[in-house]
């Protein structure tokens, strides 16, 4: 008998998720931001994705980056000394703390799904970067299509969502990550986050994954001896910020899309 298909999202006990969603509850006991451990999973996290917003700024000649959801603003700290950076998050609590943590950084409170402010959109963007967002937007395929009207020619979207056919969803059924977010209200196959972002008026460029690293998958087995089953890829790939894994082998589907050059 075949697996039963995950659901297109979970059951939330939140439908919409508002600014008040997003508290210090919220970032303090479940997200455990306020207290960044080093080497912790969302340290190495930070790092994997500045390390690539970066590189695909460095390569393309580009300099300006926004980032959406941008949270306690600890990619735009490791980015503001090079690059022009602005930040975007619906929670007040997480952008105080974030224009404290990234002081030469322009951030503000908004919703990318409803309005930006005219900082933002008098402005074009050479990268946008929206870490861990989408999933909570019960409509991603208009903030999508935002995002993608604020990219200029030739400018790209790196963006990262849970993905719900994963190997980590398999293992661990109603205790995957995705899951238990209620916060996460738009959980959807890779395909069709693909479709939206083509719809959105970009070219998918790249997808890959960051593999398995929501230990434990299988109980009863030692932490240590299950990161050596499932996460040495991921170590691998997060530490050297090298994108080998492929879509569909880990915990998140990851996509590197692009604006279409307009002809001079």
């Amino acid at each position: 008998m075949s697996e039963p298909q995950p659901p297109s999202v979970p059951r939330p006990t939140q439908a919409h998720p508002t600014a008040e969603s997003y508290g210090p509850e919220y970032y303090r006991e479940h997200l455990g931001l306020d207290k960044l451990r080093r080497f912790s999973v969302a340290w190495w996290s930070i790092r994997f994705y500045s390390r690539l917003a970066a590189r695909l700024l460095r390569r393309s000649g580009g300099h300006r980056i926004l980032e959406v959801g941008c949270g306690h603003g600890f990619i735009l700290a490791l980015l503001e000394s090079r690059f022009e950076t602005y930040g975007l998050d619906l929670s007040s609590y997480a952008v105080e703390r974030a224009r404290a943590q990234a002081p030469r950084s322009r951030i503000f409170r908004a919703d990318i799904s409803s309005e930006v402010p005219p900082e933002i959109e008098q402005q074009s963007f050479d990268l946008i970067l929206a870490r861990y967002v989408l999933e909570h937007i019960p409509d991603p395929g208009n903030a999508l299509a935002r995002m993608a009207s604020r990219l200029s020619s030739g400018g790209r979207l790196l963006y990262s969502v849970p993905d719900s056919t994963s190997p980590g969803r398999r293992l661990k059924k109603e205790d995957w990550f995705g899951y238990r977010d209620e916060t996460h209200v738009s959980l959807l196959p890779p395909e069709r986050w693909l479709e939206l972002t083509r719809q959105s008026g970009l070219s998918v460029e790249r997808r890959f994954s960051d593999g398995l690293w929501d230990i434990p998958y299988v109980r009863g087995f030692p932490n240590w001896v299950q990161y050596g089953l499932f996460s040495v890829p991921t170590i691998i790939s997060v530490a050297l910020a090298w994108t080998f894994i492929p879509a569909g082998w880990g915990e998140n589907l990851i996509v590197i899309a692009r604006r279409s050059r307009e002809p001079r």
